[in-house]
């Protein structure tokens, strides 16, 4: 069994990644300001990524980035630049989907720890040990694997090839993300990070010879969402990944909030640190599933993972769902008295009954009693967004806790 389990989270922008370690990941991937997958990112300039690097390190964790594009002739000019960049500016290893550039990071960057990318399609051990033979230290493993053939990979491997799998967030229609939707509908090209996710998007049914007559494909007038994908979601499975030779459990994300990150992290950790402490003894809680459903997200299911279990679409809507609103995130509480300074995040009031989450166990529910704002002004409600709010909490508890409803 594989002792040291390593939860990565995904970081947007510095604050996400300052949240992502706060609530409990090892490690975290990010972008830079080319190369990776997620152009509507807000992603990190060098200075930021320089400050990142330094909040991570300082707590003992890892950072990532992202150069997993599959690259056209122009992407080559300057990347060699920018792996040299990440090199020397200490990055603890890059990602990386493409042969030529997995090639120039290893020419130009030769100190850096390189990942290969699902977008790889990283399906048998034989592909995962081939690029162990050339360099790469982990396989981000393709999401259409069972357990069983992850297990199997994992007893055809090096042991030193580390093995990383997503275990929660959106899914796509095709295989391992590599997908043409959005270049041949709209040319936002979705290997190169601008995917516009035409997959969400209502489909009907166009016969040939009646033009201009659309028909539901099921019996729906409003048509039907045929490629939209459920959201994976293995908290309950933590078990079985660990057993199977993961060494690495990845969260999807790097667009998703600050109040995301927080909850899907922590719910995580606690899974993974209650099973570690005594496999044998380990039961499912739960209040994890439960906070999983706080955050928004499409129906949970288990992707690939299962042999036969195949219910991965949903044909009604392409609709979020959450039972929670984040309202506020606590820059500063008094450790004696518990009057807190709250950045507002959604709008809010006195008599409203809120729900405080820290980093660690402690989670209450409180009424609001009264407010002020940054002056001392006493106020009713909280209706600008950013605003600062001084309020009283029942408890003390530490900066970076949230506030929800």
């Amino acid at each position: 069994m594989t002792k040291n389990i390593e939860l990565l989270a995904p970081a947007g922008n510095y604050d996400k990644l300052k949240i992502a370690l706060i609530y409990g990941a090892d490690a975290v991937y990010i972008g830079g300001e080319a190369y990776g997958l997620r152009a509507g990112a807000a992603n990190f300039t060098e200075d930021e990524m320089r400050k990142g690097l330094a909040l991570t390190h300082s707590m003992g964790k890892k950072l990532f980035v992202t150069m997993n594009i599959i690259a056209r002739n122009e992407d080559l000019d300057g990347m060699a630049q920018y792996a040299s960049e990440l090199e020397k500016l200490g990055v603890d290893g890059v990602i990386v989907s493409d042969l030529g550039v997995f090639q120039l990071v290893k020419e130009c960057a030769p100190k850096l720890e390189i990942h290969i990318s699902t977008q790889a399609n990283n399906l048998n051990w034989r592909t995962c040990k081939a690029w162990y033979e050339q360099g790469a230290k982990r396989i981000n493993i393709a999401r259409e694997l069972s357990l069983k053939e992850i297990t199997e990979i994992r007893e055809n491997v090096p042991a030193e090839l580390e093995l990383e799998a997503f275990v929660h967030g959106a899914m796509c229609i095709s295989f391992s993300g590599r997908c043409l939707l959005s270049d041949y509908m709209i040319n936002r090209q979705s290997n190169r990070g601008e995917c516009a996710q035409p997959c969400r998007w209502n489909y009907s049914l166009q016969e040939e010879k009646r033009p201009g007559e659309y028909m539901p494909v099921f019996e729906n007038e409003r048509g039907t969402y045929i490629f939209n994908s459920k959201d994976l979601c293995m908290i309950e499975s933590i078990p079985e990944i660990v057993n199977a030779g993961i060494a690495s459990m990845k969260i999807e994300g790097r667009m998703k909030s600050e109040y995301y990150i927080a909850i899907v992290v922590r719910a995580y950790r606690k899974a993974i640190d209650s099973y570690l402490a005594d496999p044998e003894k380990y039961v499912f809680k739960e209040e994890w599933l439960s906070e999983l459903e706080t955050v928004s997200h499409r129906q949970y299911s288990t992707g690939f993972y299962q042999i036969g279990d195949r219910g991965q679409q949903i044909y009604s809507t392409s609709s979020y769902f959450r039972s929670k609103d984040y309202i506020g995130l606590v820059l500063y509480c008094n450790q004696e008295t518990g009057e807190a300074i709250i950045m507002q995040k959604n709008n809010f009031g006195v008599g409203d009954i809120i729900e405080v989450v820290t980093p660690g166990d402690l989670m209450f529910q409180q009424v609001l009693t009264s407010m002020e704002d940054e002056k001392g002004n006493i106020i009713e409600r909280a209706p600008h967004a950013m605003m600062l709010v001084k309020l009283t909490l029942d408890y003390p508890v530490p900066e970076n806790s949230i506030l929800r409803r």
